[in-house]
Order: structure tokens, then sequence, then C-alpha cells
């Protein structure tokens, strides 16, 4: 059997590090470590452990159970919750979720693996069960739904929605319970001018505005058809939803369209979040950069920390910091191996309305050639200074044979009978020679000397440290 991977989601660093340790002794495998509720999402969705142990009360701009709930839903992972024991009412809030397990501070570590043992033996029962259900569903609709990458429902001849999948769960925030019997004009946002009676309801509009849970609205696309005939439904039409980019009331002035051009017209990659971090707007480029790392165009009308993929460009947390702070920053982060490696500069931009920061927009540049010159040119540089050293080492052993020469010309000033003999005078000529070239190269090496402190100069410039 092979060990089950645990991803441990705790802001208490010496009790954090005690779970690991327990963990490992009874032959787990650590997923991971996190300390913030959003990198938990994230995570799960990237790494997918086999459970996900959550420290209640943890920071972060999401509550924990809500981020429990997003695990469970979306990557159908087990979670198990630690409370502490005054946190007793929250147990109300934990027991609205799928039979959750939970831990009581303070407990031992026999308390600990028996709780991980139940949360895992109920998960895999429970997702036996799922299948069962699956298997027995003799509706070939609701499993080809279920199957739509897009939020999807269908819907009757009497206007009432008869199926739903996740993904319009996702989108609107109702649960299926919720959305299933309902009429969908009822989820349908219309201006007081434009409303009509159900029988006046021909064809449904292009673009709709649909009522989420918490009080909003989000404008879509609807992509419409008919369904094949199957047993008595036979005027049932299935509606596939699509998430505009753009804030509704910047549509409603057409600010939008003129935005989405100038984006495009950019030749970096843009994209805005909002402080729900969601992606609000984005040009094609983004859209292209996002499919290399595999995030979906469906993906992208949910929160970023529910997207796994998006950790590769940028870090939630940091967005948190952003929003606080106010402040633009520059970052450049590295992609792929040393043979293909590619280099983005990342600009954060904070837009402010009324004195509070609404939006954030991310500017990536592409700067591996840059960086790749800068680095060639480091290496030169290198290579140059290591030069510069031999050459000074030269004009060192050049000092030395100037004091050897100096030798000779005062042993010859000191013995001038010698200079009878002509291999002597012979020594002496060749010798004051030599400094003559001495003093030349003298000259030579004091405007090196000028030209290298240029360079060093130059150089310390143009490849300093960022």
């Amino acid at each position: 059997m092979t060990e089950k991977k645990i991803l441990i989601v705790n802001d208490d660093v010496s009790e954090a590090i005690g779970l690991k340790k327990a963990l490992r002794e009874n032959n787990f495998e650590i997923s991971g470590i996190v300390v913030d509720v959003l990198d938990a999402i994230q995570h799960s969705g990237s790494q997918r452990p086999d459970l996900v142990l959550l420290k209640i009360g943890i920071s972060g701009s999401v509550n924990a159970i809500k981020v429990a709930s997003k695990i469970i839903e979306n990557y159908r992972i087990p979670v198990l919750f630690i409370i502490g024991d005054d946190d007793t009412e929250l147990l109300s809030q934990i027991k609205k979720l799928n039979n959750p397990v939970f831990l009581i501070k303070p407990f031992g570590e026999n308390e600990l693996i028996k709780s991980i043992t139940l949360a895992l033996n109920r998960h895999i029962a429970e997702e036996k069960s799922r299948r069962n259900r699956n298997s027995a569903n003799v509706d070939p609709i609701e499993t080809g739904l279920a199957d739509v990458p897009a939020p999807a429902i269908t819907v009757n001849k009497r206007g009432a929605i008869t199926r739903a999948n996740k993904e319009m769960e996702f989108l609107t925030g109702f649960g299926r319970n919720e959305l299933i019997g309902k009429k969908l004009l009822s989820f349908i946002d219309t201006n007081a001018d434009e409303k009509k009676g159900e029988e006046e309801v021909e064809i449904w509009p292009e673009n709709v505005l649909i009522k989420i849970s918490d009080g909003t609205t989000q404008r879509a696309s609807i992509f419409t058809g008919f369904l094949k005939t199957y047993g008595d439904n036979f005027d049932e039409q299935i509606l596939i939803f699509k998430k505009e980019s753009g804030e509704v009331e910047f549509a409603s002035k057409n600010i939008d369209v003129i935005f989405a051009k100038v984006l495009n017209s950019l030749d970096e990659i843009v994209f805005v979040l909002n402080t729900k971090m969601e992606i609000t707007h984005y040009n094609q480029k983004f859209a292209s950069f996002a499919k290399r790392i595999s995030i979906t165009g469906f993906q992208l009308s949910r929160p970023v920390y529910e997207i796994p993929q998006f950790s590769k460009i940028a870090d939630v947390n940091l967005y948190e910091e952003l929003f606080k702070n106010a402040k633009e920053m520059k970052q450049i982060k590295r992609y792929g191996t040393d043979k293909e490696r590619l280099f983005m500069l990342f600009r954060f931009i904070p837009l402010e309305t009324e004195g509070k920061v609404t939006h954030m927009i991310t500017v990536m540049s592409d700067i591996t050639e840059i960086e790749d010159s800068r680095q060639k040119a480091s290496v030169i540089y290198e290579e140059f200074m290591k030069n510069s050293s031999h050459i000074k080492n030269i004009h060192t052993a050049m000092g030395d044979i100037r004091t050897a020469l100096y030798q000779i010309v005062k042993f010859v000033e000191r013995n001038p009978d010698k200079l009878r003999d002509p291999a002597f005078q012979q020594v002496a000529n060749l010798t004051r020679n030599a400094e003559k070239k001495l003093i030349v190269f003298d000259s030579v090496w004091s405007k090196y000397q000028i030209q290298l402190n240029m360079m060093k100069m130059d150089a310390k410039n143009r490849f300093s440290k960022k």
C-alpha cells in the first residue's frame, strides 16, 4: 500500500513541525506545509494530497471553512479539521459539510492517527457510494452535462431548470437543489423597460445578467441548442454559459470594448485582478500564455486561488499584500530549464477608486533576450576582470625587473673602473636601454589604468545587481 500524502495547513510553525514529525513516524508522506488558506486551495489542486489537515483560525482573506468546502467540492479531497477547545461554536458550521471529521485541541498522537484513518476511510466509502449512484444514473444527458467544461443547464418548455452541472453551481454560487425546478427567468436580471411576459420570450438573448447568490450579478453569454430526443423529454434545450470578462458597470458604458482593444494592442501580457481575486480583464496574449501552462478559459472565470496552475504565474499571497500596501512593484520570474528558459518582468500597478485599491493590473514582459544578454555580459565581465588581474601581475613582475635593473645601474656607478671592460660596458648599455623601455611601458600602463578604471565604472553601472 502506497503512503498517503497529507497536506498540513497551519500557521503555527512549531505545531506544524510537530504534526509533520508525528505523521512521518506513522508512515504518512507530507505533501507540504502551507500557512495560508489560499495556498491550501492551490496546493490541493496541483499536488492532489490524499487528505488536508486544516487548522481552523488560520490567516487569510477567505475563512478556513469556506476553503475546506472548495477543496472538497472542487477536488474531492477529504479535510480533517483541527479546532481549539474555545472554537466549539464553529462545529455547527463545520457539520454542514459532508460528514466531516474533526479534532479538538489538545489531542495526542494516537487520536491524530485514528482521526486521519477515519477521515480517509469515510472518504473512500463516500466516493464508492457516489460512483455507485453515478453508475445507476440512466440519464445520459445528466452524465453528458457533467462533462461540459463550462456552466450548463437544461431547461424544459415551461422555462424551468431541469439539470445543472457543477460549473453552473460555481458560477452562480447556488447549489444544484437551489437551481433545479426554478424558472430560469428568476435567475436572469433584466431592466424594467426590457421585461417581458414568459409567453413573449421566443428565444434566449445572447447576453444576460445572471443573479449570483451573494446578491450581485454577472454578465454572461448564452450558447443554446436543443437536446437530442431522449425518453419523453422532447422539448428540452441546453443552455451553456460563458462568463464575460469586465465589470458590469463598465460594460454598460462600452468602456470595456475600448479597454479590450487597448489591451490587445499592447506587446506585453496584461491581466487585471479585483479584490475578490477574480480576473476581470485580460488580453489575448495573456490568454495564450495561460493556455501554455494548461489554464483553461473556464478556469479564468474563477478566483485565481482556485486555479492550481496560477502559482506558475504569480503568488496569490503577493496580491493580498499588494492590495494592502497599494504600491507599485516590479518582480522578475524565471520559467523553464537551463536549456529552454524564459524570464518575465512583472509590473504590478494598483488602481484606486475613492482612495481604495479596487483592482491590480499585472503587466508581464518577456525579457529573456535582455536577461540572457545581461548574463552573457556578466560572464564576459568576470573574464575581463580575471585577465585584468593577470595583467596586474605582469605589471608587478615588471616592477621586480625594474628593481633588478636599477641594482645593476647602481653597481656600475659604484665601480667606474669596470667600464674599461668591453663586456661590462655592453651590459651597462643594455641595462640603460632596458630602463628606457620600462619608462615607455610606464607611460602605456598609465593610459591603460585610466581606461581600465573607466571600463570598471561603466561595467558596475551596467551589471550591478538589481
